[in-house]
């Protein structure tokens, strides 16, 4: 049987119509964003990366945040130390990552002579938790970036805290300890004003003499700063104990 072409043309259009088409792939952002998606759920945790490393680490592993459930998570990365002016430096970033996995804010910092991985901890009383970016370590004393996170989400750098052990006093001041000697500690306590870290008191705490030591002609307590029509006597009250 001989088909005419004007039959075999309509054959091929009908053909070419009855054909599904073929679904369209994920976009190239898609991709990304899947891609880092899977990447941030396979980086350990900072708590984690910390405790199996240690502190005073020349290199910082990548590590993640967890801001709470439904909430942005924080991915941190660093560049390896390299030798300066100043000595041993490397940058820590931070880039908060929102869903879908769109960045929403980086946050850069610069270490001194080793890294240690930065933790959250509500630290302004409000219920958000803030960032504590390490910047150097010494023999005994770590400084701090504190970066406050706004009702946003965002974070804000309000200035550096240094000290063996930086928390909360139930006045809602931050403390920040730290040794100035075997015998002898500074807290300076801050609260967060306009954004900015302002310091309210520091206070000077001296341990009792040992057994043959000579009798202590300081006092074992001692209100060094202190801001206007601020009340020295509670800090001296209730000091705290020596910084391990």
């Amino acid at each position: 049987m001989i088909m005419k072409p004007g039959l075999v043309g309509i054959g091929l259009m009908l053909a070419v119509g009855c054909t599904p088409k073929a679904p369209e792939g994920p976009t190239p952002e898609e991709l990304a964003a899947q891609a880092a998606l899977e990447r941030l759920m396979g980086t350990e945790t900072c708590t984690d990366a910390s405790a199996s490393s240690g502190g005073m680490q020349p290199e910082l592993m990548p590590c993640r945040i967890s801001l709470g459930e439904g909430k942005p998570s924080l991915v941190v990365t660093a560049t390896p130390m390299t030798d300066g002016a100043e000595g041993l430096s490397g940058q820590i970033r931070i880039e908060t990552w929102g869903d879908g996995g769109l960045s929403l804010q980086v946050i850069e910092e610069t270490a001194l002579y080793a890294y240690n991985y930065p933790y959250t901890e509500d630290l302004t009383a409000d219920g958000l938790p803030d960032l504590m970016v390490p910047l150097m370590t010494g023999n005994v004393n770590t400084s701090y970036a504190l970066w406050v996170q706004g009702a946003d989400g965002q974070f804000a750098r309000a200035g550096e805290l240094g000290g063996v052990s930086i928390g909360q006093t139930p006045q809602g001041l931050i403390a920040a300890s730290g040794r100035s000697s075997a015998a002898e500690w500074e807290t300076g306590y801050f609260r967060v004003t306009n954004g900015a870290l302002e310091e309210v008191a520091a206070v000077v705490n001296r341990a009792d003499p040992e057994p043959g030591e000579p009798a202590r002609t300081e006092p074992a307590c001692e209100v060094i700063r202190i801001v206007e029509g601020v009340d020295p006597a509670p800090f001296c009250q209730a000091a705290p104990a020596a910084p391990e």
